[in-house]
């Protein structure tokens, strides 16, 4: 593993990209795997001819995007990682978080996803997808009959419809926004007509997805949106002042 990367040259300038970019090389030829360890900061750094800074820099770099994962203890070290498609849904938490995609954002890219996705995951559904939505609706109703609904319950049900269509990026996406909505709707939980109505459609969704009828899933997810139009932060405003009149 020392000489692994004999076969690589860096230039001095920008040192630390010039590190990732010579592991990131070994790593699409093969010569680096997931699971392999590297050598110490010392050996890559006396391999290269840099500074032990500049190493540490690029390898603290690669940690950061998944590129690596750092380990204690005596057996431990950096390892090559394989990148996790959890962080594509942590990026769009972060981003939000942070206002670069904002509420209207967030709500147009679901009103064009999730009826997609509802309709694959008619056509591609197995039994043991439907098992868990099932015992998911049940949940759900158990919690609402005795007074302890739960938002990111009857929000989790559509991270089950993405898992249902067997993509991994559609289902990391999905419980990114899931979480996004479980704050913008937490008020939801004292308005039982609400949740009522937000399980009734959770159980036609199964209904449609069980029957493998994705045209009328398509349409039902669409008019689900409908009730959930108190998301946007105007219409929240405009039913609050209502209220208050």
């Amino acid at each position: 593993m020392d000489n692994i990367f004999n076969k690589y040259q860096i230039k001095k300038d920008r040192v630390s990209d010039k590190i990732i970019a010579v592991l990131e090389k070994a790593v699409l030829k093969g010569d680096l795997k997931q699971g392999d360890k590297l050598p110490t900061e010392e050996k890559i750094a006396a391999q290269f001819k840099v500074s032990k800074v500049a190493v540490r820099e690029a390898l603290r770099e690669m940690e950061a995007h998944g590129l690596i994962r750092k380990e204690r203890g005596m057996y431990g070290g950096n390892f090559v990682s394989a990148p996790d498609v959890k962080r594509v849904g942590d990026s769009m938490i972060s981003c939000f978080q942070f206002g670069t995609l904002t509420e209207k954002e967030i709500i147009d890219f679901r009103y064009v996803l999730e009826p997609v996705l509802i309709r694959r995951a008619a056509q591609l559904r197995t039994d043991e997808d439907l098992a868990a939505m099932k015992a998911h609706i049940e949940e759900c109703e158990e919690d609402l009959k005795n007074g302890t609904p739960s938002v990111k319950k009857h929000i989790a049900f559509h991270i089950l419809i993405a898992r249902a269509c067997h993509n991994k990026l559609f289902s990391s996406v999905i419980e990114a926004i899931a979480e996004i909505f479980e704050d913008l709707a937490k008020g939801w939980q004292e308005d039982k007509k609400k949740m009522r109505g937000d399980l009734d459609f959770n159980y036609k969704f199964y209904d449609c997805i069980r029957d493998g009828k994705a045209d009328e899933a398509e349409k039902l997810m669409k008019e689900h949106f409908n009730l959930t139009k108190v998301f946007r932060r105007q219409d929240r405003e405009n039913e609050k002042n209502e209220k208050n009149s």
